[in-house]
Order: C-alpha cells, then sequence, then structure tokens
C-alpha cells in the first residue's frame, strides 16, 4: 500500500523536539523540560516566557506502561481559571473533542469543578460558577517504552491529546495566520488569510478526530521523517473560509479535513477548489482504489 511505513524510528523525549511539534500544532509558543522522578520520566509543558504563577502547566508522566497527565493553574493564575468559566461553547465543545478521543483509547478523563466530578463529554450540564476546576487523564496497560528509553511516537499522541484537552477552555487570543496553499504555474506563491478560524484549537482538533494522515493520498509525515515529522499536516477548510460569516462556528469534525502538502495545493488549483472526492478521481490508482482497511491505495510515482 502507498506510502507504508519504510523504517520505524525509535528515540528517547526529546525535550526541544517536543516543544517544537506542540508550537506546530496549537500555535502557542511553548517550552518543555523532561526530568526523571521515581516512577518514571515526568515532562512539564508550559508557555514559554509566561511566569508559571501567572499561568499554568502541564505534567505528562512516563509510568512503565502506564501514562498519566495533569493540569496545574498557577498559584496567582486567578484570572486565568477565571476566564475558563467564561469558555464559550465552540470551546468547550472542543474540549468534548479532545476528551472523547482520549476516552476511546482507553484513557479515564477526569473533570472536577470545586470538587464534583462532571461529564467532559456533556459540557451542557456543566455548572456555570465554579471556582477550582481539575483535569487528568491515566492510560494504564500501554507500551511507551523503547529498549532503556520511552518512545516520542508512543507519547506524542497523549501529549497533544491532553494539552489540547487543557488549552481548550484557556482564554487565548485570536490567531490570524496566513497559510500557503499553492503556487499557481508561472506565477509566485499566494496566501489565503484566515479570517474567521477562532483559534488554532480548531486545527488541533481536526488532527485529533481524523488522525495526520492525508485524507487524499494517506501520506504521514512521522512514518517516514520520525519524531521530526510527527504529526505535521496541513488542514484544509472544505468551505473556503472566505465564504464563511464572521460568527460562523467552525465544526472540526465537518468543516476541516487533513492534507498533505501536495494533495493541499492540488485541491487549490481550481476555483472553487476540488473536493475530495474529485481528488480521488485525480490520483493515479495502484490497482483498485480503495484498499481492504477502507484507505485509498494509491501508485508512487
Amino acid at each position: 500500500m502507498f506510502f507504508q511505513t519504510i523504517f520505524k524510528i525509535k528515540c528517547m523525549i526529546d525535550s526541544d523536539q517536543l516543544s517544537l511539534a506542540l508550537t506546530e500544532r496549537f500555535g502557542l509558543d511553548v517550552v518543555t523540560k523532561a526530568e526523571q522522578i521515581a516512577e518514571g520520566l515526568k515532562i512539564i509543558i508550559r508557555p514559554r516566557d509566561i511566569e508559571y504563577t501567572i499561568s499554568f502547566q502541564v505534567e505528562i508522566i512516563l509510568g512503565w506502561r502506564t501514562i498519566s497527565a495533569i493540569f496545574k493553574p498557577g498559584n496567582f493564575a486567578v484570572s486565568l481559571v477565571k476566564n475558563m468559566k467564561s469558555a464559550t461553547m465552540e470551546q468547550k465543545a472542543a474540549f468534548a473533542v479532545f476528551a472523547g478521543s482520549l476516552k476511546s483509547k482507553g484513557a479515564k478523563v477526569l473533570l472536577t469543578m470545586d470538587g464534583n466530578e462532571v461529564d467532559p463529554l456533556n459540557p451542557e450540564i456543566w455548572p456555570s460558577e465554579w471556582s477550582v476546576i481539575k483535569i487528568t487523564m491515566k492510560k494504564t496497560g500501554i507500551i511507551i517504552e523503547s529498549d532503556s528509553s520511552y518512545d516520542f511516537r508512543a507519547t506524542f499522541p497523549w501529549a497533544t491529546g491532553f494539552f489540547g484537552m487543557s488549552l481548550a477552555l484557556l482564554p487565548l487570543e485570536q490567531i490570524r495566520e496566513e497559510i500557503s496553499i499553492g503556487e499557481v504555474e508561472g506565477a509566485s506563491y499566494y496566501s489565503l488569510v484566515k479570517h474567521y478560524e477562532r483559534s488554532r484549537i480548531n486545527r488541533a482538533a481536526c488532527i485529533e478526530i481524523k488522525g495526520a494522515d492525508c485524507a487524499a493520498c494517506g501520506f504521514n509525515f512521522g512514518a517516514i521523517f520520525g519524531s521530526l515529522g510527527e504529526g505535521y499536516i496541513h488542514i484544509h477548510h472544505i468551505v473556503p473560509v472566505s465564504q464563511l460569516g464572521p460568527n460562523y462556528v467552525i465544526n472540526p469534525g465537518t468543516d476541516l479535513i487533513p492534507l498533505c502538502p501536495n494533495c493541499h495545493a492540488m485541491i487549490h488549483r481550481r476555483n472553487p477548489p476540488l473536493t475530495l472526492s474529485e481528488i480521488f478521481d485525480i490520483i493515479i490508482y495502484e490497482k483498485e482504489p480503495i484498499a481492504a482497511d477502507g484507505k485509498p491505495n494509491y501508485k508512487c510515482s
């Protein structure tokens, strides 16, 4: 099958690489630190250049076939926690996306407000008033060890899932970014300014739901480039953002799809952009258009 893994790269948890990957995924500049503890390895993730006392950090503990995580506001992060209470329904829905993904993989996700456990998948019934929030996750029976170290590729999806869930409720500012979406033959690159994407959380939620495989050709950067490419992918708006109104609420499950840069560029070679089914009809197939596992079956040319 096209773009199968050529080799597997096992590696230690590289703090710099994890910082880079999380920053790229969520659009928030973060720094990570790994330290040995009695239980195994603790990974601390926090925003770069912001004092933890007024901010937050996520702590991930890697133990023997166990991974756990906790969201920890700083001692003086009263304003941050207060703003979490005012999270919009879109933010709460994103939280539920990440929580649902983690639970579907067998993790126990615990959300408490003022010491009372609430259902992380049903934000509609969360209390409107609370003062203390606790978010934790634990998964047992998982192999994340590789020889004498921990495997980056096995750990990364859990780190992104829990970190994304924690970020979803935070008062992050709207991000305006330019994404290069292709090259017109004989002309320079052009960019699409995403005016209406309220945060990178929607993008990360799309990857959490649909993975980092290209929805058109199946290419996965992590499978080829190891930890350097883990989780990297472009995200395509099925309905062009220029056609979205300022109050449109993006649904990561229906409005966004992951695409590799090549397929993303090809889809935008037409205006309006090609649909996923149209790009399927264009790509050269190896034998049958759909393999036994339901994914495209393409020929490498």
